[in-house]
This record gives C-alpha cells, sequence and structure tokens, in this order.
C-alpha cells in the first residue's frame, strides 16, 4: 500500500516545484536591468545595446525596464571586466562587449584577469566585418598602403582598432604610425576627417552602413583591407581580406585568433555564476527578439545590420581560442607587442 503520509509530502512538494518555476519566471517583473557598453553613447555598441533595450523587454516575463550605462575605457575591457568580476550574478547586469575583449586573458592575462569561457552568453546581434578605412588620397589601396607611412588613430592600447592595425601591420609588413588615446572610434573617425590622423583599423562594414553609407559612396575615405572571416558582400570584390594576404597557414592562425572574435560581434553576456533559469529567460527573449518584426523594422530604418548568432555557437569559438597552440599564441603576443613576465 502506498504511504498515506508522504502523499501530502508529495503532493506540497509539487506544488512547491510549481509555485518556484513561476517565481522564477517573475522574478524581472517590477525590476531594472542594467546593460554596459564600454563605449562612449552613439558607439556601434552602444547603437546596439539600446536597440537592445528597446525590444528584448516585450519578451521577457514580467516586462521589466532596461538602461544602457556607458563605462568607457581601455578598448571597452573596463565594462568586460566589470561583468566579469564586479556584478552581480543575478540576470539584472548585463553587458554588450567588444568580443575582442574576450581574447585578452589568452593574450594579455596580467591585464584581463577574467576567463571569458565562464561567461553566460545570451546571444549575439550581429557578425561584424572589419576593415581599416583611411581619409588621405593617397592610400586608396593597399598597393598605397605598402609605399608610405600611415599614421593611425585607436582608442585604448589593448583595444580591437590598436590590435587590429598591429597584427595587419606584422603579418603584412606594413608601415603604420599609431596615436592612441581616443575615447571611442567615434572620435578617432572624426580625427581622420580633420586630419588629424590619416585613418583607423577597427571600422566595421555594420558602421559604414549605419552612418557612413553616402559618404562611403561618395569617394570621402577609402577602404583598404577586410578583416572579417569572410569577406563582405556589400564592399567590392577587390577588396582584399587579410586572410587571403596572410603568407602561411600559421600566419593564418594567428589572424584568426586576433580576429575570429568578429564573428559574434554584438554579443550580450551576463556575469559567470548567473543561475542558469535567469540566463534562459534571457537568452529565450533574445532569440525571440532577433526574430522580432519591429527590431527588423528598425534595424531597417537605421540601416543597421543585424545577424543572430547562438549562446552555444559563441562558447565554441571562445573554447577553439582558448584551445590554441602555445606558439600561435606566443607569436601572437610577439606581433601585438605584449610581453609577459615569466
Amino acid at each position: 500500500m502506498p504511504n498515506r503520509m508522504a502523499l501530502p509530502l508529495i503532493g506540497a512538494a509539487l506544488l512547491f516545484s510549481g509555485w518556484a518555476q513561476a517565481a522564477d519566471d517573475q522574478f524581472f517583473a517590477g525590476k531594472t536591468i542594467r546593460i554596459l557598453v564600454g563605449y562612449p553613447p552613439s558607439s556601434t555598441f552602444d547603437n546596439y545595446a539600446r536597440l537592445a533595450t528597446r525590444h528584448i523587454g516585450r519578451h521577457i516575463p514580467g516586462a521589466p525596464s532596461l538602461i544602457v550605462q556607458n563605462m568607457p575605457g581601455a578598448g571597452g575591457l573596463t565594462a568586460t571586466s566589470n561583468v566579469a568580476n564586479v556584478a552581480a550574478p543575478d540576470g539584472l547586469t548585463l553587458a554588450l562587449i567588444n568580443p575582442v575583449n574576450a581574447m585578452e586573458p589568452i593574450l594579455n592575462p596580467e591585464v584581463a584577469k577574467f576567463d571569458a569561457r565562464l561567461f553566460k552568453w545570451i546571444g549575439s546581434m550581429n557578425s561584424e566585418v572589419g576593415t581599416c578605412a583611411f581619409w588621405n588620397d593617397k592610400i586608396r589601396t593597399l598597393a598605397d598602403l605598402r609605399t608610405q607611412t600611415a599614421t593611425l588613430g585607436a582608442t585604448g592600447p589593448s583595444s580591437g582598432s590598436t590590435l587590429d592595425a598591429k597584427a595587419i601591420q606584422g603579418i603584412l609588413g606594413l608601415n603604420f604610425k599609431m596615436v592612441l588615446g581616443y575615447p571611442g572610434l567615434n572620435d578617432v573617425r572624426l580625427a581622420a576627417e580633420n586630419k588629424e590622423v590619416e585613418g583607423y583599423c577597427g571600422l566595421n562594414v555594420s558602421s559604414i552602413k549605419a552612418t557612413l553609407w553616402e559618404p562611403y559612396k561618395a569617394g570621402k575615405f577609402h577602404v583598404v583591407i577586410q578583416t572579417g572571416l569572410e569577406k563582405h558582400p556589400a564592399l567590392p570584390a577587390d577588396v582584399p581580406s587579410v586572410f587571403e594576404l596572410a603568407p602561411d597557414d600559421e600566419a593564418r592562425q594567428v589572424l584568426k585568433l586576433v580576429f575570429s572574435p568578429w564573428a559574434y560581434g554584438a554579443p550580450l553576456v551576463a556575469p559567470p555564476n548567473t543561475p542558469n533559469d535567469r540566463v534562459a529567460i534571457l537568452r529565450k527573449a533574445f532569440s525571440e527578439m532577433m526574430e522580432d518584426p519591429q527590431l527588423r523594422e528598425e534595424t531597417t530604418k537605421m540601416n543597421l545590420e543585424t545577424l543572430y548568432m547562438a549562446p552555444d555557437r559563441i562558447s565554441a569559438l571562445v573554447a577553439e581560442a582558448y584551445g590554441a597552440p602555445k606558439n600561435i599564441v606566443e607569436r601572437t603576443r610577439k606581433l601585438l607587442g605584449i610581453d609577459i613576465k615569466p
């Protein structure tokens, strides 16, 4: 015979389980979610983050409020380190990070003290293709770039704009003079337009299409190299990819370590140890947002590219990078001027 005393306990357990699930579903009700961005307002990452705040809330049970908190510094690393080491892992603080920051613990662990494999990846809003672009009419093609010294602007010493330029310079044997310290890439672009510098690396095609398409078509600046794992269809076919210019397979592996993060170019992350049930809610809401007709209508008006990448695919790319052979990591560090103390 069944244990009659156990039946109420089983019923209570089932009731509690159902109540707990309902409570988890409503955790976000009446709360505010912060999205940290490591760049100033109106930057590319800021634009994607603000786009997310306008749409993802409709897909989160409880319809929480969302705000963007700009936390510029160190080429996005300040915000990325915050979500890795400081932010409470409760699902209420997220970050839309520069994906290059995910590689910095591999390349420069003295500066980036976290493990990107532990992030709770929510998804990425786009797959980016970077470029090197120049506002000097004397630099229109790669052949022009090979014959002269070019002055490039960049943000922090470990920022994507700096690392991109160093990697390209080292692998292709180009001659760049770097001017660092700009708050964001918009400031670098303004400096290029004002002839303070000649150009910069790290200008994504999505940014060109969203804010610079008419000047680009008018020849106000020239895209000389693209850095995506695949060439972007919006650029002329004769704009070379850095991967097809690499002299050998080892050089391509180095370039992949530097540029592959842009495949998940606008990733939203939660801190390590964020409860899995809340992460699941956020991931579901994110994927639904990326299919939302209202979001698609807005991005069409903004001419802003979006391409969803699932969190498991991002995790796989990050894990692959963390498994790079030691000789590739060491060559990449040397190329980027990173000196690791014994």
